[in-house]
């Protein structure tokens, strides 16, 4: 991992639902495509726990419509936190730290942290962008993010 450059995006949100309820949705990246828009597929080769790798398509620009992305589960804990990452050989590095914490008894707190390596942008459209420019648009993304999570969750009977 040294040597790279990366970019890291955190936000938090609160739900009006409890922290079981909301880890099993949140945690899964089978649910990605249903509040992050550029999913098409993300595909667990088992149940969801340490050791899972996930298929992740995603759509990235024209010239990467449907890239492939493995990522590793490296940590679940039930209706604590899940931590998915790209293997040491994979050609982008890339790590998602999805946690709940229980405010009340149907009030959930979420944490969802992206880090990965600019140089994908690169491959996505064929060319370096800036580091602010990379930064200030997976920080946006994340606020949109949240708040299709925050939606879904809230008109979800889960």
């Amino acid at each position: 991992m040294t040597n790279r450059n990366l970019i890291k995006a955190t936000g938090s949100i609160l739900v009006h639902q409890n922290v079981e309820n909301t880890f099993a949705f949140f945690a899964d990246p089978s649910n990605d495509s249903l509040w992050r828009t550029e999913i098409n597929d993300s595909v667990p080769d088992g149940p969801l726990q340490t050791g899972t790798t996930i298929s992740e398509y995603s759509y990235l620009s024209k010239k990467a419509a449907n890239n492939l992305l493995q990522l590793k589960c490296i940590r679940f804990d039930k209706n604590k936190a899940a931590i998915f990452e790209t293997p040491g050989e994979a050609r982008f590095y890339l790590k998602s730290q999805r946690t709940v914490k229980a405010i009340s008894e149907n009030t959930t707190e979420i944490t969802y942290q992206l880090e990965f390596d600019k140089s994908i942008v690169k491959f996505a459209i064929g060319f370096n962008l800036p580091d602010f420019i990379v930064s200030y648009k997976a920080k946006s993304d994340m606020k949109k993010y949240l708040r299709q999570l925050k939606l879904h969750l809230g008109s979800a009977r889960l």
